[in-house]
């Protein structure tokens, strides 16, 4: 009996060495002094440790400044039936958010020349920030568009080189040309292109004329990533002195902002003609 025990435990023990030799062996523990780490503990430690001096790093990306104005700033936004069309409604919550006194004057069935006999009225009595300007959208069939050109200069005129926007409204018919003559008019306001800038077509109401809540709601969401964009930030150095001083200042129109859509771009050769004949300014 005592030697089946013995025999018995030399055999326990050639199983324990056995298994030694095929590579079983305790868990691993951090490495000793002088004893080289496991591969996976030095590319973990190699991703850990900081860059070598004077290697190239590249910058974390830098974050546009967030917009701020200081609070009880004012905004006087005129403009006709297309200011209401959900767009000036879908403002009013930003603006709130900002804690701007959000004033908006708008009429039915007005144009520019409407408004342009009560602009310097409206400017003293609301002394405005920024200008956001609405017109436009009951000229789109005049049989004479250039004929309204003073009226709109006279607008901008009146706002007196303060911040200001004129917004055209989203079409929804070919216009006769006014757009062209508010685009090329309205310096130095700056100048928003519905049409081009804000994703269509825009849901509208039963008339098939006016934006609807939702179509209102994308027109103001398109403006307002604008303006955002196109704000002046605190310290920045551009355009008029005068309205640099407006918390509200805007950049500097690109060039062809406030160019004809008839007008070939910069640097395309034009064929000659007879030199326009410049309209009389008529206030």
């Amino acid at each position: 009996m005592g030697r089946e025990i013995r025999v018995g435990r030399w055999a326990f023990a050639g199983v324990a060495a056995a298994g030694l030799a095929c590579g079983a062996a305790p868990p691993p523990g951090p490495p000793s002094p002088g004893r080289a780490a496991p591969a996976a503990v030095r590319v973990q430690e190699a991703a850990a440790a900081p860059a070598p001096s004077g290697a190239a790093v590249a910058p974390p990306p830098v974050a546009p400044p967030a917009f701020t104005v200081p609070p009880n700033t004012a905004v006087l936004h005129i403009g006709d039936s297309f200011a209401l069309a959900g767009f000036a409604q879908a403002l009013r919550p930003r603006m709130e958010e900002h804690r701007v006194r959000y004033a908006v004057k708008a009429e039915t069935s007005s144009y520019t020349v409407t408004w342009a006999s009560r602009m310097e009225l409206l400017v003293a009595n609301y002394q405005p920030d920024l200008v956001i300007i609405s017109l436009g959208a009951n000229e789109v069939e005049n049989v004479n568009p250039p004929a309204h050109a003073g009226a709109i200069r006279r607008i901008v005129k009146a706002i007196g080189g303060r911040p200001c926007v004129w917004v055209s409204p989203p079409l929804w018919r070919k216009d006769t040309g006014i757009i062209d003559v508010i685009r090329t008019n309205s310096a130095p306001c700056r100048f928003f292109d519905s049409d081009a800038l804000v994703p269509g077509p825009l849901p509208r109401k039963k008339d098939k004329i006016h934006p609807n809540e939702v179509g209102g709601a994308r027109w103001a969401d398109a403006f307002w990533s604008w303006l955002m964009a196109e704000h002046l930030p605190p310290g920045e150095e551009e355009g008029d002195p005068a309205a640099r001083r407006s918390p509200w200042s805007l950049r500097l129109p690109p060039p062809e902002e406030h160019r004809s859509r008839a007008q070939p771009p910069e640097g395309t050769a034009q064929r000659e003609g007879p030199a326009p004949v410049r309209e009389v300014e008529r206030f």
